[in-house]
């Protein structure tokens, strides 16, 4: 008896009738294959194969068929079966929840109906820029377009590396084009520091205990009571925070007590909380190990913060729910944010364009955009040029002062 196979190299067996070996295995790209080795040699015989020569051989049959570039086999592999296969490598390479739920999602409304049973080497540039169309017709951002069309062009770069297609037509696919703001509103959404200040006063800072709710008449027994509101003082804390370091919602969700620097007065970006679940991944490389510089202002809030909290251990989080100590639920952030501007008769905003305050007001202070996209962690210089128009100035007018002297001279 010869060593005893590892699991996974395929079955070499002699078949008695035909007194040969035979070998099965699956190939790299998925096929089961069933192969004549050679015949046995038998004692006393110089003619066939040993099993050390059979064994030899197999491999070398395994590795050489492995290496031979076969197309597709039409209707074998489907685009689904490419992109369940692609997330199962995401799973394995650890990507984020975020992100694998995203490309389920995408996969599941946008992908499946319109080209999931579709074998994945008979798909068209054509089809593919249909489906743009369509996602568009229904009313789809072009950005949410141009993200479906991205995962479609890494299932295909899939499928190809797994030898089930020859082709990617999503590479040479028209997309929509990348704006950066929305045409019917180019500006920037943001709050000034009167429409921030106006938002945190109208933020209760202290626990809200509602009035009991009027028995009603024929009602037996007293009204249920409504529970006290306890989301006031640590929403005022996270919204000033965040307009004043440019933090996004999830790392100041992530936050622990460790992260901040009191002696270099700076927060050290290390986690964030997206979905459910702690990352040490952001969004972006620039995101993560990244530390941000805090104002004064800043400083002394946290610390009357982190006294007035019952979780203020170095593990702790800074932003949590102050009966429970667990994460805030950052829809519901968002939501409170949001009636927060509406009770400061302020332009509603998004809890995320709490950024642009920072950047809008980091801009007007003559501060570089190189030094605003690293606080931001933006990992596209191009990003933070959306800023550039909220800097100063002077240089550019006396320019223009200088070019156009000589007309008002002559108009005088």
């Amino acid at each position: 008896m010869g060593k005893k196979r590892d699991y996974g190299t395929g079955h070499l067996y002699i078949d008695r009738e035909r007194d040969a070996y035979y070998g099965r295995w699956r190939t790299a790209a998925g096929r089961h294959l069933h192969r004549k080795v050679g015949p046995v040699r038998h004692r006393g015989e110089s003619d066939g194969l040993t099993r050390a020569d059979a064994e030899k051989k197999f491999r070398k049959m395994q590795e050489d068929e492995d290496r031979k570039p076969r197309p597709a086999v039409s209707g074998r592999h489907t685009i689904d079966d490419a992109a369940d296969s692609l997330r199962q490598k995401q799973v394995i390479e650890g990507a984020r929840k975020s992100y694998k739920e995203n490309c389920e999602s995408m996969q599941r409304v946008h992908i499946s109906p319109a080209l999931g049973k579709k074998p994945v080497d008979r798909v068209t540039t054509a089809q593919v820029e249909k489906l743009a169309e369509d996602m568009l017709a229904k009313g789809l951002a072009p950005k949410s377009v141009r993200n479906v069309m991205t995962f479609l062009h890494s299932i295909f770069e899939h499928a190809i590396h797994k030898k089930w297609a020859t082709e990617n037509p999503v590479r040479h696919a028209t997309r929509p084009k990348r704006r950066r703001q929305n045409d019917a509103d180019p500006d920037l959404k943001y709050l000034t520091l009167d429409e921030l200040d106006r938002v945190l006063e109208a933020i209760p800072n202290e626990v809200v205990h509602p009035a009991p709710a009027p028995t009603r008449r024929g009602r037996r027994g007293p009204a249920p009571p409504v529970p006290p509101d306890v989301w006031g003082p640590v929403l005022r804390v996270i919204v000033l925070i965040a307009a004043i370091t440019g933090l996004r919602q999830s790392e100041l969700l992530g936050l622990r007590w460790r992260h901040v620097d009191w002696v270099a007065q700076r927060i050290r970006v290390r986690n964030a909380y997206v979905r459910g679940e702690h990352s040490g991944e952001g969004k972006s490389d620039e995101s993560t190990r990244r530390s941000v510089p805090i104002a004064d202002e800043a400083v002394e809030a946290l610390k009357v913060w982190k006294a007035r909290s019952a979780y203020g251990a170095p593990d702790d989080l800074v932003f949590c729910h102050p009966e429970s100590g667990k994460e805030l639920d950052g829809a519901k952030v968002t939501r409170k944010f949001k009636q927060a501007c509406r009770d400061a008769e302020v332009r509603v905003i998004r809890f995320h364009d709490l950024r642009h305050t920072f950047g809008t007001q980091m801009a007007a202070a003559g501060t570089p955009l190189r030094f605003i996209q690293e606080m931001l962690g933006h990992a596209d210089a191009k990003t933070t040029q959306i800023y550039s128009h909220y800097q100063p100035s002077e240089r550019e007018v006396e320019m223009v002062n200088t070019a156009f002297t000589r007309r008002r001279a002559n108009d005088d």
